[in-house]
């Protein structure tokens, strides 16, 4: 039978279990920015098409949501929100909590 979740956490004397660990954390950064990206995509073209748009609230709370280099890439790569300086300001942000997260992770793990 697996290890349980919350034991995974609170022993990290094994080097699978740092291993596992990180892995998952990368896994759902992964998923949540795919799915931040697309939102930001998605809110593009329903902008240049003239439709109902995604609400900025959750444009700007998806990033929180470990889709901080999806948030990222949406406003950067796909230019979309960047006359806002609060989307820039609030997904550089999160991108560099997230990024931090992962560090600590690293070392103290």
């Amino acid at each position: 039978m697996g290890i349980p979740f919350a034991s995974l956490i609170l022993s990290s004397s094994s080097l699978t279990d740092k291993n596992l660990l990180i892995t998952i954390y990368l896994v759902c950064e992964l998923v949540m920015s795919l799915l931040t990206a697309f939102f930001y995509k998605l809110d593009k073209e329903k902008a240049k098409r003239g439709q109902w748009r995604t609400k900025e609230k959750t444009l700007l709370f998806l990033p929180w949501l470990m889709g901080g280099v999806g948030g990222f890439l949406g406003v950067y790569v796909l230019r979309h929100k960047t006359r806002h300086w609060y989307f820039v300001f609030n997904n550089v942000l999160a991108l560099i909590l997230q990024g931090s997260i992962l560090i600590c992770m690293i070392i103290l793990l």
